[in-house]
Formats: structure tokens, sequence, C-alpha cells
């Protein structure tokens, strides 16, 4: 056999044997590093190592909250840097700095913080944003959260897990839950006889309302008959799940994308209120005290 034989001969067995090994080493990389993924799905892989590249990455648990929410932060580091800790910095809609924490990371490489948007430091309606800064500056990342709704004036009269509903001159403590959805103005009106929840959502969810009679009730002949709800001004899907002498519960459905509920009944609080029409009332009594003391008449004497 001639050199040249020779020389063709083995360069052919060496392309077969590198072409026997790349799909053994191919396939054994992706199980490791992608046991999804298909032997030669090099794209998934890709994306994979971009994924683990991230030296911090940081979220929030909901992206509207109103004035009264607890903000849930947390993220995850690539590589731990010793004893590092993360530095969690929120800046309002006007650029200033509203809290900064110091948030140790765990060592599943995973950190986590929560923070309340009551207070004065978050009563500005609008976007704020979370930086999360892992060592140097240029290590770091963001997230944005809105917060919205009626911007509390001094100490409100209700409590974590109450909505305050505006009824006239008086405004009424309403238990509420809410899961993706954001209640910014509740009113009771007695011309509709209705209950408005003014929302924002963040997705489909849900409202659970225990409503006191007093604010809004449902009846007819001394009997309780059902609610009419709306959502956008279409019915939409509720429970009364419970009743009693003093409240009716309702769970309501609400849409992605929707902006009002209303509750219909058969009564609601009057528009004056209570107070209102008590001070109407005396002063009614007074009016009519002193014109049968003074003798005063409507019609002029001649």
């Amino acid at each position: 056999m001639n050199s040249y034989a020779l020389s063709a001969l083995i360069a052919i067995l060496a392309a077969a044997g590198t072409l026997a090994i790349v799909p053994t080493y191919a396939s054994t990389f992706n199980q490791e590093a992608c046991p999804d993924c298909g032997s030669n799905d090099i794209y998934a892989k890709q994306e994979l190592a971009k994924q683990n590249a991230i030296p911090v990455a940081v979220s929030t648990d909901a992206k509207i909250y109103d004035h009264n929410s607890e903000v849930k932060v947390s993220g995850k580091v690539a590589n731990l840097r010793g004893d590092s800790s993360v530095t969690i910095t929120v800046i309002g809609p006007q650029g200033n700095i509203v809290r900064a924490d110091q948030v140790e990371v765990s060592e599943d490489n995973t950190f986590e913080t929560v923070f309340s948007t009551a207070g004065y430091l978050f009563n500005a309606n609008g976007m704020y944003t979370v930086r999360a800064q892992y060592g140097p500056q240029e290590i770091n990342d963001k997230a944005m959260f809105e917060v919205a709704g009626e911007v509390p004036v001094g100490e409100s009269a209700c409590g974590n897990g109450e909505l305050a509903v505006k009824g006239g001159s008086e405004t009424f403590c309403v238990p509420l839950q809410a899961s993706g959805v954001v209640v910014t103005k509740a009113t009771a009106s007695s011309d509709t006889k209705s209950l408005i929840l003014k929302v924002q959502t963040e997705g489909d969810g849900s409202v659970s309302l225990a409503i006191p009679r007093n604010v809004l009730d449902a009846t007819e002949d001394g009997s309780d008959v059902d609610f009419i709800v709306l959502v956008d001004g279409e019915e939409a899907d509720f429970e009364e799940t419970s009743q009693d002498d003093s409240t009716r519960s309702l769970d309501i459905t609400v849409p992605e994308g929707s902006s009002e509920i209303e509750i219909i009944g058969t009564y609601a609080v009057p528009e004056f209120g209570t107070t209102a029409a008590i001070i109407l009332a005396v002063a009614i009594v007074s009016i009519v005290a002193i014109s049968a003391r003074t003798r005063l008449s409507i019609s002029p004497r001649y």
C-alpha cells in the first residue's frame, strides 16, 4: 500500500471516530445540564446556561398593591459571595428612596424580605422600583410594582383585612379578603341601593366581603333575597357563603381587566348617614320650638 492510500485510510478512520464520539458527549451533556431536553436540543442548553449565569434576580409577589398591603420581595443569586448580603432599595414615583434593607442570602442562594405600603413613605400613587444589588454596583436587578387607590388621610379607623366604605358622612369597616384584586374605593348609595367597589386586577381574581346589614341588605316581606352582583355592568358569578342577624358574606369572581363591582340590594345606608340625620332632626325641632315661642309666621302681617 502506497503512502497516499495509507494517509487517506487514516483520515477516514479519524473522521468516523469523531462522529461516534460527538453524539455520545452531547447526549451526556444534555442529561446532566438539561434532563428534560432532547439529545440534540442545543438551544435549550444555551438558554439554561444563560439563566444560570444571571448574577442576581429579584421579583415581587404581585404587581399592584393598595396603601395598606404587604409587599413580598424575593430573589436568587447565581453564586454565593461569602457573607455578603443583598441590598434592597425601593425608589418611589418621584425618584426618592422610600426604603433600604440589607437582606441575608440563604444557603440555597435565595433571599426574601417583606415590607408594608402603609405610612407616609408610600402615600403617592404610581410605579415603585425595587433594586437588588449583590456586591459591586454592576451586579443588580430590578422589579417594578404599582401602588394605587385612595390615599389615606391621617389614621384609618379600619384595621388590616377591613375595607373602608363611605356611606354619606360616615365610614363603615367591612371585612374583606381579595386575591388578584385591589379595591381602590368603596361607597354605599341609598339612591341605587348598592355597594360600589372600584377595583384594579392583576388577572382573574376574587373578592370576599362580610357586608353588615346596616350598610347593605336585600330583603322582601321580611325574608332575605339574593343580591344582584354586576362586574363592569355584566352579571357576575358569586356565592353567598354565610348570613346571620348582622352580616351577609359574598364570594365574588372578578375577571381580569375589571374596574367596577356593584352589589345591588333593597336597602343601602342613607346618603346623609345617621349623624347628619340626627343633626337635621335637632335643627327641625329647634326651629319649631322657636317659631312656637315667638309666634313667627311665614305669612306677613298687615
